[in-house]
């Protein structure tokens, strides 16, 4: 009897085409068949046009999301769920049992470990239970108490970036908390080296894989210029914090910024693919295979600290094309949408 296809589904898919050949020529690599299907708020997102299937969804926080994903998950056969935004990460790992049950799994972590690490000020405890240094985090109301400057503002929630920057006075705060209102997060500006960790856990907590790139250049909250950067250092942190996310499984993020002579200083863990994850992957680190041969229940070999060292990457915008019957569903078709 041959191996059932291995369908794969990504959430909130935006501009992810790069992953999404990743993961085909993971399945390849591996010998397996199947479909990949991209969801998104609309058809005209990019990497819409490169999957098998593409299948509009209604917003991540309506009451239709969930529902409309299950009829997705049975109609397509799904065997994993991917998400690739922030937008669904709680709402996904609420319901991941329920789709574990039909014979699908979802790469999320435990609820409550997801809850932690978006709120910014739950995750500095994480950080300091796993014994490493942080960066000095406080609500827009303690940082009312005892001002300083240059602070870092971020919103409690945020997500690529939007809402996040430095400020250097007053009435530069005053002017960001009129735009992004009051839900702010406000750290200690820490000059220095920006890296992200591409972590892979096992769903038995042994991480197998973790490559530091350092952000050279970044581009409205996606890196632009990226370097491998194969350092013991930045590799035992990520395996630290990780050890403080019970549960957390498959590929994650965690951001960091280093003085020069300095300890990382932790920021942030994104609990899903980042949009740089390219160049871990070119530098030898088949993240959509590992996540892949985790799902089916393959034993994911230990790389740590095996890949290629200083690889540079530089991103650069491309272009898919497709023809459309009705313009007027297009985002932007009544007004252009500012980014």
């Amino acid at each position: 009897m041959s191996e059932p296809p291995f369908n794969i589904l990504f959430t909130c898919i935006g501009r992810r085409v790069v992953l999404v050949r990743a993961f085909r020529r993971a399945l390849e690599s591996l010998g397996l068949k199947g479909s990949l299907v991209g969801t998104d708020q609309t058809a005209a997102a990019s990497a819409m046009q490169v999957v098998d299937t593409a299948e509009v969804m209604p917003a991540a926080n309506t009451l239709h999301y969930i529902p409309k994903l299950r009829e997705l998950v049975t109609r397509h056969s799904i065997r994993l769920i991917v998400p690739l935004t922030d937008l669904d990460l709680r709402t996904l790992a609420r319901h991941a049992e329920e789709f574990a049950q039909s014979n699908c799994r979802v790469m999320i972590g435990p609820e409550n470990v997801i809850a932690a690490v978006r709120d910014k000020l739950a995750f500095n405890e994480l950080i300091r239970k796993a014994g490493l240094k942080s960066i000095r985090s406080m609500d827009l109301r303690d940082f009312r108490r005892q001002p300083f400057f240059p602070a870092f503002v971020k919103p409690l929630n945020g997500s690529a970036a939007v809402g996040s920057g430095r400020v250097d006075n007053e009435r530069e705060m005053i002017a960001h908390v009129a735009t992004f209102g009051n839900r702010l997060l406000v750290q200690d500006y820490v000059p220095g080296q920006e890296f992200t960790i591409d972590v892979f856990c096992r769903r038995d907590g042994v991480v197998c894989a973790a490559v530091p790139r350092q952000r050279l250049m970044i581009r409205a909250g996606e890196v632009e210029k990226s370097l491998t950067v194969n350092d013991p250092e930045l590799i035992e942190t990520a395996v630290r914090l990780t050890a403080q996310m019970p549960g957390m499984w498959g590929v994650f993020n965690i951001q960091c910024r280093r003085p020069i002579g300095g300890e990382p200083r932790i920021f942030e863990v994104n609990a899903r693919f980042g949009g740089g994850v390219p160049l871990s992957i070119q530098a030898g680190v088949d993240l959509p295979r590992m996540v892949v041969m985790e799902a089916l229940g393959q034993k994911v070999p230990l790389m740590l600290g095996q890949f290629t060292d200083k690889l540079l990457m530089l991103r650069y915008d491309d272009a898919v094309f497709s023809q459309v019957q009705t313009t007027s569903d297009l985002p932007g078709f009544k007004e252009p949408i500012q980014k």
